[in-house]
């Protein structure tokens, strides 16, 4: 069986602070210990492109707007009191949902049975119209 593991650098741009425990080691370690499988059936991939319109379809235009406002030039934003964003957060969160979307998009063409994301931040706690748990798309 034939499992798709889709990533990429950008994660590792996310930062959210020393002490936040969503943090660059939760990727990196999963990432490294794949990489130590050297698994035949394990097809490494990088999250196409994706047409921004898709986000529309979970989160609602007004959330989706303040959120690409959030974005700091330097330093933290807090969306809420779990979830922060810095410079490097928007490429890592674009990134993030490009890879769900790579994923589905190989099972359907049967290009892999399965697939695993190792992405950051995270996103399956964000909310219609609001962050949440560290998450914020």
């Amino acid at each position: 069986m034939r499992t798709g593991l889709i990533t990429s650098d950008t994660y590792q741009n996310h930062n959210t602070g020393d002490g936040h425990p969503e943090k660059i080691d939760r990727v990196t370690a999963v990432i490294d210990n794949f990489k130590k499988l050297d698994n035949k059936n394990l097809i490494w991939k990088k999250p196409n492109k994706f047409d921004n319109s898709l986000l529309i379809k979970t989160h609602t235009s007004n959330y989706i707007d303040q959120v690409d406002k959030s974005f700091p030039k330097k330093g933290y934003n807090f969306l809420d009191g779990d979830t922060v964003v810095s410079p490097g957060s928007k490429d890592a969160s674009k990134d993030a949902v490009a890879s769900i979307i790579t994923a589905i998009d190989g099972v359907k063409k049967k290009e892999f049975k399965n697939a695993f994301c190792a992405v950051r931040p995270p996103g399956h706690h964000a909310e219609k119209e609001k962050a949440m748990g560290f998450l914020y798309l």
